[in-house]
């Protein structure tokens, strides 16, 4: 962008002529006096004017906030045309494929593939239920499963390949999971239907455990796959269909597999694009249609706090704190000093707020904040103070979920633990996080004259000690961040602004965990996106999980036209 144009102070003086004789004396001072009129009147007239109906005709160089920002990872992506290469087909149009599109979503829920956190390997029998929906998939898609290379991973992880006529075309991976949050015995009676009958009613919602999360892409998915050979497609570009059996229990048993199976095969960065599922989608936002790409996702670590102290009779404390009140004091402490919010360059939703102030419907005073980096730091201490979604977008979250300590009410506690999550900014890292974590401790423990055994530091000390300990497995580092640029972003865009016309792309990320984790060495392009509203995709994870026949519909379009629009794509 070039600089502000400046207009001249005054005028640059006429040229004279070289010919000209030199003035005479007389002339001369008729001439001064002249000059000295020409500069007096203008200021005379400009003194004798209300200052104020001047005000107006002033003009003032364009500030930061009265254009767009042109900054690399804090501006507003381009918004690409819309793409549509080949047929465009409307199922929703269509009465009988949309019954069709019910049943075949409703016997996929119906089958409850629930997956639990203490779940072993591939070979623990209550995978076993995964056999139940592979058949029900080959025997409601037989196309797919006929045309398409299909492979089992881990047992239970399956991976279906349509090879391209050109192999030179890095492959497309689409992704979703066949497993569910498992339903909780004590609220099944809170559903308004049963959670497995995926009952459908007269306003077009299927309720049941999965329809949100992530059946809906996973049927979607087959579907348009189904509906691609049956209208005779021939993919150039080889398409893979990648579902692992365990993602609401961390995905290590089947989506690291799946994702390791591919990098053996077309190596690191030799997928062109990977798309999972995600928890934004299409709907009015700042008075205009946006979607949101979730172009990054947090990580995550959890750590442990054990108190350990000398017991007795709770007639005789031994001290101030009990290991309880020492517990409360280490969460108080860290509760009391949570990470800073940041609205910062390279925070997808930095992008998408500026998004907003260049195509949506926002008050101007806030479009000049936003658009100014002077005001980021504050803007983001405001936003994530008045809302707890935008307060997990700018920064690392800590939650303290579990407790335990003592064992009877008249004996002092030998041990006390308490365990807390924290989901990570998308630019900041796991041991930054521990680190930080640490920091706070150390001299509240100190000042109890206790021990601090932090990540093992003291493993000999076995009483007067707080130790500090990282749950196992539990680190995932930050997603790389997926460009906003290239071969990728126009295939999405283009793709979905056709599906949605004049719909605003904008990025947004992952506050939660998908599988995407393991396909880091793929690509640089991992999208999460459900295409559809999610006003018509309710409840993910608890109660009355449901989702509207239109979302469903909407997505098996979706997938269908993105991959009629890899014809003739140059992703590279």
């Amino acid at each position: 962008m070039g600089k502000p144009e400046v207009l001249p102070l005054a005028a640059e003086p006429l040229p004279t002529s070289t010919s000209s004789p030199p003035p005479t004396r007389s002339t001369s001072t008729s001439r001064a006096r002249l000059a000295a009129l020409l500069v007096l009147l203008p200021l005379a007239f400009w003194l004798s004017f209300p200052r104020h109906e001047l005000d107006h005709l002033s003009w003032r160089a364009p500030t930061q906030g009265d254009r767009p920002v042109s900054i690399l990872g804090a501006s507003c992506p381009v918004q690409t045309e819309p793409k549509n290469v080949g047929p465009d087909w409307r199922p929703e149009q269509d009465d009988a494929y949309k019954q069709r599109a019910i049943e075949r979503l409703q016997g996929a829920v119906r089958i409850p593939t629930e997956s639990y956190d203490d779940m072993a390997g591939p070979e623990d029998p209550r995978f076993d239920i995964m056999g139940d929906l592979h058949g029900y998939l080959e025997k409601t898609f037989p196309r797919v499963w006929a045309t398409l290379d299909v492979e089992t991973v881990q047992k239970w992880g399956l991976l279906l390949t349509w090879k391209g006529s050109d192999d030179k075309l890095k492959p497309v991976v689409l992704m979703a999971h066949q497993d569910v949050v498992p339903v909780n015995p004590s609220t099944v009676d809170q559903w308004t239907y049963p959670p497995f009958d995926a009952h459908l009613d007269e306003s077009g919602w299927i309720w049941g455990r999965g329809t949100a999360d992530c059946k809906n892409t996973l049927i979607g998915l087959f579907a348009a796959l189904d509906k691609l050979i049956e209208d005779d497609f021939k993919p150039s570009r080889t398409i893979i269909l990648s579902s692992g059996f365990d993602e609401e229990i961390g995905g290590h048993r089947s989506a690291a597999y799946l994702a390791s199976t591919l990098e053996s095969r077309y190596g690191k960065d030799g997928v062109a694009l990977v798309l999972d599922e995600g928890f934004t989608g299409v709907d009015t936002a700042y008075g205009v249609p946006f979607a949101r790409f979730g172009m990054a996702e947090k990580g995550a670590v959890s750590v442990k706090l054990e108190v350990l102290t000398t017991g007795g009779h709770s007639s005789v404390p031994l001290s101030a704190h009990t290991g309880i009140g020492v517990l409360a004091q280490c969460i108080t402490a860290l509760e009391a000093h949570p990470s800073e919010p940041l609205l910062q360059t390279g925070n997808p939703m930095l992008q998408q707020l500026q998004c907003a102030a260049d195509h949506g419907e926002v008050d101007k005073s806030w479009r000049r904040r936003i658009r100014n980096p002077k005001q980021w730091k504050k803007l983001g201490r405001e936003m994530a103070r008045e809302d707890p979604i935008m307060r997990a977008f700018l920064g690392t979250t800590q939650a303290v979920d579990l407790i335990e300590g003592g064992v009877k009410l008249n004996a002092l506690p030998e041990y006390a633990a308490a365990s807390v999550n924290y989901r990570i900014d998308f630019l900041s890292t796991v041991n930054e996080t521990l680190e930080r974590i640490s920091s706070i401790l150390e001299p509240v423990v100190a000042a109890l004259n206790l021990t601090f055994s932090a990540y093992g530091s003291h493993k000999d000390v076995d009483n007067n000690v707080v130790r500090l300990s990282m749950v196992d497995t539990s680190a995932i580092e930050s997603a790389p961040l997926t460009p906003t640029d290239g071969g990728a972003w126009d295939l999405m865009t283009g793709t979905t602004r056709h599906i949605w016309p004049g719909a605003v792309v904008a990025p947004s990320g992952m506050i939660a965990n998908t599988d995407t984790k393991y396909s880091w060495p793929l690509s640089r392009n991992i999208y999460r996106f459900v295409p559809g509203s999610l006003e018509l995709i309710k409840a993910f994870h608890t109660v009355d999980e449901r989702i509207h026949i239109d979302a469903h519909l909407s997505g098996i379009r979706f997938f269908y036209k993105l991959l009629r629009n890899t014809e003739g794509w140059q992703a590279e």
